[in-house]
């Protein structure tokens, strides 16, 4: 029988995003196959979180809470690394033996954990941060130099690396050519968790599922566009019978999010279709559900996304989806079995949702391949197996990463 390990998770702030569900999933995932898991964060916001992150079923400590988010409305990437470099120090000043700490977002809490503690340390690259930031010249080029500098010499300090996609791998290996290929681990969802049920055929009402948050580099834009091109794509009478729900979160005391939303409903009423489009706001995993089971389809519309989980719930919910043909979903959907890949360009998604609107049939058979899809291959089971594997190699010093898998 294989020993329990003691595994600590160094993250900056758990709120809702795509990175705190894969460090929740994969806390609970390591503490289900027996091992023992605390979470160390700067902050955790109770009221716009993940249940796991506050209903006591993982150990979750907050360090550093006190220390600023900003300074005098700036200085945001400096405060996020001082705040982490924080809560990982406090996790190693414990006294507990921890055998693995997983890092996150903030690889500059790397060089802290491997001077103060003997623990094997994986890091989990989202998406190279440099890439994220804003590219100025001037002032802002000096001041981004330490930050991108100290981001690739602490990721070069961690025993393993691992990425979300080969489409992140591939962008690691352009932004840090000097570091050794990481491993690939697919984030996976919880398939048992979505229902099968059927797409509301008794209605008369085609929705088309719109998931993500209110944030301008979602493109929501183009689902909106979407719609408006499909009056020449489909006829009259079933155009008028197509709606479009976005389905976004949205944190009310941030503002970029409910600008977004007013720009979305001021372009549907610009285009001519703001009776078809109906905004839900923050949906919790109840309501997201419900509305996976009555949608015809889902319409995912970043660009260059790092993985996106949106694709991988529509299938499991066995819904069709149309996505843009690069990044994450380029990998998790099989065009023309799963959904459609497509440019992201209104005509090309207004014709891949008339197929799915004039052709329920189709739009079934596509959801059922989907659902199979995603059990065999990103399942929140999957995703454990193959995470409690990475971690027994680690610790036996064995680590099989040089390829991608």
């Amino acid at each position: 029988m294989r020993r329990a390990l003691r595994i600590g998770f160094v993250h900056p702030q758990l709120g809702v995003g795509g990175a705190e569900r894969l460090v929740l999933d994969a806390a609970t995932c390591l503490q289900q196959a027996g091992h023992r898991v605390t979470i160390v964060t700067s902050r955790l916001d109770r009221d716009h979180c993940f249940a796991a992150a506050r209903d006591g079923s993982i150990e979750v400590r907050v360090r550093g809470d006190f220390l600023p988010l900003q300074i005098a409305g700036r200085l945001l990437a400096p405060c996020n690394i001082g705040r982490t470099c924080y809560a990982a120090l406090r996790l190693a000043l414990t006294r507990e033996h921890f055998d693995v700490i997983f890092a996150d977002l903030v690889s500059q809490s790397i060089p802290v954990l491997r001077l103060m503690t003997p623990a094997k340390i994986i890091f989990y690259c989202h998406f190279p941060d440099r890439l994220l930031a804003a590219q100025r010249g001037g002032l802002y080029r000096w001041y981004r130099a330490p930050i991108d500098w100290s981001e690739r010499v602490a990721i070069g300090m961690a025993h393993l690396v691992l990425v979300n996609s080969r489409f992140t791998a591939s962008e690691m290996k352009r932004t840090f050519p000097r570091l050794g290929a990481p491993r690939l681990l697919y984030p996976g969802v919880e398939v048992a968790g979505f229902g099968q049920n059927g797409d509301g055929a008794g209605e008369d009402t085609i929705t088309m599922l719109s998931i993500g948050r209110f944030d301008p580099r979602k493109n929501v834009r183009l689902a909106i566009e979407a719609l408006a091109a499909l009056d020449h794509a489909l006829p009259l009478a079933i155009a008028s019978r197509v709606r479009l729900v976005i389905a976004g979160g949205l944190d009310p005391r941030a503002v970029e999010p409910a600008r977004t939303r007013r720009e979305l409903e001021a372009l549907a009423q610009r285009r001519g279709v703001a009776a078809q489009v109906v905004f839900r706001t923050s949906p919790d995993d109840g309501e997201l559900r419900e509305l996976l089971s009555r949608c015809r389809c889902v319409v995912y519309t970043p660009e260059y996304e790092h993985f996106g989980y949106g694709p991988l719930e529509a299938m499991a919910a066995s819904r069709a989806v149309v996505a843009v043909n690069n990044g994450g979903p380029a990998e998790t959907i099989v065009d023309g079995v799963t959904g459609f890949l497509c440019p992201p360009e209104p005509e090309a998604f207004g014709a891949a949702l008339a197929v799915l609107a004039s052709d329920p049939a189709r739009a079934e058979r596509m959801g059922r391949a989907g659902r199979e899809h995603v059990a065999g291959k990103f399942s929140k089971v999957a995703f454990g197996a193959k995470l409690e594997q990475i971690v027994e190699e680690t610790i036996s010093n064995s680590p099989e990463y040089r390829t991608l898998e």
